[in-house]
């Protein structure tokens, strides 16, 4: 049996008591430093809730764009430069007005084939009277149309003025059109020319064949002893 020194007991018992209350201590760390967050899932919720930001403004800017689109394509304003050239188409017929403007009076005033009547004068004065009408009609068809050269810049200017103003899709196909309906009516000019040269051409024909088969006819009627062949 061991004997403790006297004194020594006191000693003892503090010590354990010591070795106790570090051991409760030691033991249980991880009780006194439980975390409050959880890293991981607010880093993954803050991505989230940043790409439906980026949705959300990507969407108004759809929706906008789309708005954008639509107007464009709904808001007119480059129409309404086209006038009808009818009535200055006809104006420009008018001029052979009293000339040789029909195949009625071209065939009336250009037989052909025939003898010459006894009043062969007057009618060769009534016959060149219709064909220098014809020609008189021709050089002024033509001079007015020259005339008109101004008034088509003046159209021109118009259709550039709206295109330059232009601030949507619609009315850029609009001035589009317009444009062609100018050139359109160009060719409708050009046209009209090539008919007064027909026409001119024509008479001038039927002018010079008319009057050498007449003649023709005639000196073969009279060597035929008044029979025309």
């Amino acid at each position: 049996m061991i004997k403790q020194r006297p004194g020594t007991g006191w000693k003892v018992r503090a010590f354990t008591l010591a070795a106790l209350s570090t051991s409760f201590f030691v033991a249980f760390p991880a009780e006194a430093q439980i975390a409050v967050t959880d890293p991981p899932v607010e880093t993954n919720t803050a991505a989230t809730v940043s790409s439906l930001l980026r949705t959300n403004q990507l969407l108004n800017e759809d929706l906008q764009a789309n708005t954008q689109s639509t107007e464009s394509l709904t808001t007119p304003g480059g129409a309404g430069a086209w006038r009808s050239n009818a009535g200055y188409l006809a104006s420009l017929a008018a001029n052979f007005n009293g000339g040789v403007n029909s195949p009625q009076l071209f065939a009336s005033n250009f037989p052909g084939w025939q003898t010459l009547p006894a009043n062969s004068t007057e009618l060769s004065k009534q016959v060149s009277a219709i064909a220098l009408k014809t020609y008189v009609g021709a050089l002024g068809t033509a001079l007015q149309q020259a005339a008109g050269f101004s008034n088509e810049d003046n159209h021109f200017a118009g259709i550039e003025q709206t295109n330059q103003s232009v601030t949507t899709v619609l009315q850029g196909q609009q001035v589009i059109v317009e444009a062609i309906l100018a050139l359109c009516q160009q060719v409708q000019l050009e046209r009209q020319l090539q008919v007064t040269q027909i026409i001119l051409e024509s008479t001038k024909a039927g002018e010079e064949l008319n009057e050498r088969t007449r003649q023709q006819a005639t000196a073969v009627t009279n060597l035929n002893l008044g029979v025309t062949p």
